[in-house]
């Protein structure tokens, strides 16, 4: 199931105030939040700047960007709604990621986080966190983490169970990881709402169950971040690339297959034919030897730069990079204060969705509104929940102008860019790609 909600939050909870999908301000079950609010919003005064992707910084903080006359063409495309003044430093995030009611609890917390995985990884799970954290110390609400055993078959149904005993009212799951945990476990507790990200539920053969009205799925449209990195990496010069996807869950090839069309877009717009891609998937999220060697090899035959897609599996790739003289994309979240080996990465704004999701379960009385319940939303451009980070970040571009940035932006979300999200159909591509397989 796939429905579009244009949700109207602005950035991260400008001034501490959450805003419902509705695109009017929405009521929150703590009193002392509009305190917090009217703390936040006495800090700044100035007139609000634009912003991009849910980014904290203005544009004049951007290190390394382009001529200050690209900026202004670009920031006449973004959207009123983006605007904030104050830094991360300063102003509305960092109070509000400031626990000064004790909202987080050892175990017992109202939201409860399961992952399975690292929760301060510096990508995925950190950003789910983030969104967590910033609802619940904000609106005064308990919240606590629970990491499942990934390698037992019953590990992940025993964290949710874990959290269900310690009444938790709404369980985040992270990860497709969860889908069957999930689809066997939604009748089973009527009374528990899920929000599961990344993934819907499915049965014990993995194969697409009826979504409950107690769940609530949310994912992105990668195709148009992956289909942004690989498009700008070829016009800025670059002509043999490479991809390196964890497991073949669909959000990775959706960044995959973007990243293989924007590719396209790019050899065709520039009239290429000396581009070349290698292609891999390693099965695994985790930093390995088989990992770090693959991307040796491409690195020591002429890759520029590899696309690394999926999890902690950067590391390995990173680390050829740094001893290969190489250049990567990283994924999910901006990875570029790593390493200035990251020429960009592909990103979702995983912090919001979870923000405009629980905000929809407190404002509908501690349960999933029409809109929400047993449904699969789908974030994109459209709500600057997908592309490529500009602020806030390090510019690595060398031949791409804000003005082109804001020119190629403005075509995906007008929809003048078509770029499939048909994860069953390899794109067609007339660049030379080298697929490989398991046992390459």
């Amino acid at each position: 199931m796939k429905k579009k909600i244009v949700c109207h939050i602005i950035g991260l909870l400008l001034a501490g105030v959450l805003f419902g999908c509705s695109g009017r301000q929405q009521e929150t079950l703590s009193g002392e939040m509009e305190g917090a609010a009217q703390d936040t919003a006495s800090e700044g005064e100035k007139e609000p700047e634009d912003k991009d992707l849910g980014a904290d910084d203005t544009v004049d903080e951007m290190k390394g960007a382009p001529k200050e006359s690209d900026v202004q063409a670009a920031e006449e495309n973004m959207e009123s709604w983006q605007r904030l003044l104050i830094s991360p430093e300063e102003g509305p995030e960092k109070k509000l990621m400031e626990d000064i009611y004790g909202d987080y609890q050892e175990k017992g917390g109202e939201i409860a986080f399961v992952l399975d995985g690292a929760i301060m990884d510096g990508n995925y799970n950190e950003a789910i966190y983030k969104g967590i954290q910033m609802y619940a110390f904000s609106a005064g609400v308990s919240c606590s983490y629970y990491i499942a055993d990934g390698n037992q078959p019953q590990g992940y149904q025993e964290v949710i169970e874990r959290a269900v005993s310690n009444q938790a009212k709404v369980i985040v799951c992270g990860g497709d990881g969860f889908e069957k945990a999930v689809g066997s476990m939604q009748n089973e507790y009527p009374e528990i709402c899920f929000l599961l990200i990344d993934g819907i539920p499915v049965d014990e053969f993995g194969k697409a169950v009826d979504i409950e009205d107690n769940v609530h799925c949310i994912s992105f449209e990668e195709e148009e971040s992956g289909y942004m990195a690989g498009y700008l990496a070829v016009f800025d010069g670059y002509r043999s690339l490479g991809f390196i996807g964890g497991k073949k869950a669909p959000s990775v090839i959706r960044y995959g297959y973007g990243y293989l069309q924007g590719i396209e877009d790019a050899v065709k717009d520039l009239e290429l034919s000396n581009v070349t891609v290698n292609y891999w998937y390693a099965d695994s999220y985790e930093p390995n030897e088989e990992i770090r060697d693959k991307a040796l090899a491409w690195y020591g035959e002429g890759t520029e730069v590899i696309f690394a897609c999926g999890g902690l599996l950067y590391q390995s790739v990173l680390a050829a990079a740094e001893e290969e003289d190489g250049l990567l994309i990283g994924v999910d979240v901006d990875q570029s204060a790593l390493s200035d080996r990251f020429l960009t990465s592909a990103v979702k704004n995983i912090t919001n969705a979870v923000i405009i999701s629980l905000d929809d379960f407190y404002a509908t009385g501690k349960e999933w509104s029409y809109d929400f319940a047993g449904e699969a939303v789908r974030y994109s451009m459209e709500e600057n929940c997908t592309g490529i980070p500009i602020y806030d970040t390090e510019w690595r571009f060398k031949a791409i102008t804000m003005e082109r940035f804001s020119e190629l932006r403005k075509k995906i979300k007008l929809g003048e860019v078509s770029i499939s999200d048909d994860i069953d159909v390899q794109p067609q591509v007339s660049f030379t790609l080298n697929m490989y397989g398991p046992e390459d």
